[in-house]
């Protein structure tokens, strides 16, 4: 079962949201698929192999095993967990690397959170080890480009760049140090978010909905999808269906 907690007060500038996930004996053949975001994600494993790892922002999609599961670990907003680590986000973009690595105490968090058996409680302690954690400021212009890129219809590079005062050479650079990808890439991630969720609210006309979200066609839509997503809009939406996801 997966669950999502909100980030207390002191984290909701640069948490996404905490979540847990339990699962017993694998269903033979399944797995479940996990999008590009445009964030990076620490993982407390507590069962099978016990580790803490930091996954980096993702460009394509992710087909993980079913398994055993009992997870709990927290999304970052975009750009925001460079608070936490002193490595550029570029340098784990498609990467897992353990989280002792960059400076999180990996082993005082699994002695932690093992005994605990509630998801509340297991949450409510990894947020106050990020609570200390936190090592510099939010780059304002990265959170104001991140913003924008998340809006219905984001502005190109040169427009963002041109409004936040920038060369587009350096907004570039910023925003790939803080997030992990470019401004475009970071658009067509959260783009692909926007259609992933109208897919799953309800059936939707391909067509129609690649012109709301700002495709140039629903073959530009189709293209995009499965380039990120590793799946047609058609396949996701069965996917969906049979629980494939």
């Amino acid at each position: 079962m997966y669950r999502e907690h909100p980030a207390p007060r002191e984290l909701a500038d640069v948490v996404d949201a905490f979540w847990t996930r339990s699962a017993g004996a694998p269903q033979q053949d399944r797995s479940y698929r996990v999008l590009p975001d445009g964030c990076i994600d620490v993982l407390v494993h507590l069962v099978g192999r016990p580790r803490a790892e930091v996954v980096g922002t993702m460009t394509r999609a992710l087909v993980v095993p079913d398994g055993a599961a009992d997870i709990v670990a927290v999304r970052f907003r975009p750009g925001a967990a460079r608070v936490f680590f002193d490595v550029p986000a570029d340098a784990l973009t498609d990467a897992r690397v353990p989280a002792g690595e960059l400076g999180l105490p990996a082993a005082p968090l699994l002695d932690a959170l093992s005994p605990l058996s509630d998801a509340t409680a297991r949450v409510r302690h990894l947020a106050s080890v990020l609570v200390k954690h936190r090592r510099r400021r939010l780059d304002p212009l990265v959170e104001q480009a991140a913003r924008a890129l998340a809006s219905p219809r984001p502005p190109s590079v040169a427009e963002l760049a041109d409004a936040l005062g920038l060369a587009r050479q350096s907004l570039t650079r910023r925003v790939r140090q803080a997030v992990g990808v470019g401004p475009k890439e970071l658009a067509r991630v959260l783009r692909l978010q926007r259609a992933a969720r109208a897919l799953r609210a309800a059936p939707r006309d391909h067509a129609a909905l690649a012109c709301e979200l700002g495709y140039h066609d629903q073959a530009h839509f189709i293209h995009e999808m499965q380039a990120l997503g590793g799946l047609t809009p058609g396949a996701y939406v069965r996917a969906l269906a049979s629980d494939a996801i």
